[in-house]
């Protein structure tokens, strides 16, 4: 059976904030979900908030609900391929907190994202900006390992790891187990948002044939191919009849979550992935 699940954005509370972690995992269980992808980049979900009792407690909770977490690292304050060496060594350092939060949760997968190159783009080779990432991704990999936990790079940006072309480079120079993909729906649609949209799609289905038993997380939503919308399932250019035919085909055994703004959204959104998916022969 296929895990299904949301991350935290619909349960954010009218007037800004979230709902205690708690209260967050047992409504994803109340919504007939298995799984749960929190971001401890959110205040109330931070290493410093989940205390180690704190951790004990949810993991017992998830469990008596049949839950799954998983994780999805800081990204919007942290940059691993920034080539100021103070300011990656600190990310590394809160990411590594963020993967001991992953394993004291027995959360087996944590998306890194790959980091973007910034302002500084223009002024210094994009080389300078990848090699800072290998660097990155090797330090988090030693450190998670032991744990038992899975570095997970998302598809995040059309020049510096998004396309095809750079999931090659980079899943050959991390070749193991330990290293594999988070494929963002959405984030695809915009990164090749400048091919017709069957095109789009076509290049989906060439990356799970060629990479679909390295894709350990799918983040689910949908867009125009214009901006990264976040939208229900159906509203916009996606075609996830195809895209779910292929994962079945290529054997991807991976998260599903759902990265949408409301509840409603998500309801819709799961009843369309879940038939979409039994027609697919997943079991859901």
């Amino acid at each position: 059976m296929i895990r299904l699940g949301t991350n935290q954005d619909p349960f954010c509370l009218r007037g800004g904030g979230f709902p205690p972690f708690e209260e967050m995992l047992a409504g994803v269980a109340e919504m007939g979900f298995n799984l749960f992808e929190f971001c401890p980049e959110y205040l109330e979900q931070s290493p410093d908030v989940l205390t180690p009792a704190r951790r004990r407690k949810a993991l017992a909770l998830a469990g008596s609900h049949g839950l799954k977490m998983a994780v999805h690292a800081s990204y919007g304050s942290l940059n691993i391929c920034f080539i100021n060496e103070h300011t990656r060594a600190e990310s590394i350092r809160q990411l590594k907190r963020e993967i001991e939060l992953a394993h004291d949760l027995e959360c087996d997968a944590i998306t890194v994202h790959p980091g973007l190159p910034t302002g500084l783009r223009p002024w210094y080779p994009r080389q300078y900006f990848w090699d800072m990432m290998l660097r990155s991704y090797e330090q988090l990999l030693e450190y998670a390992r032991p744990k038992g936990v899975t570095i997970c790079c998302e598809n995040v940006d059309p020049r510096f790891v998004g396309r095809l072309e750079h999931f090659q480079s980079l899943l050959t120079h991390f070749d193991g187990p330990d290293f594999g993909i988070t494929f963002d729906f959405g984030h695809h649609n915009l990164i090749y948002g400048d091919l017709p949209v069957q095109r789009r799609t076509d290049k989906m289905l060439e990356l799970f044939s060629r990479f679909g038993d390295r894709v350990k997380v799918l983040h689910i939503h949908d867009n125009r191919g214009q901006r990264d919308d976040h939208d229900q399932l159906g509203t916009g250019e996606i075609d996830f009849a195809a895209a779910i035919q292929g994962l079945s085909d290529c054997g991807v055994d991976a998260y599903w979550s759902m990265e949408l703004t409301s509840k409603r959204s998500v309801v819709n959104s799961a009843a369309t992935v879940r038939k979409l998916g039994g027609e697919a022969g997943f079991q859901v």
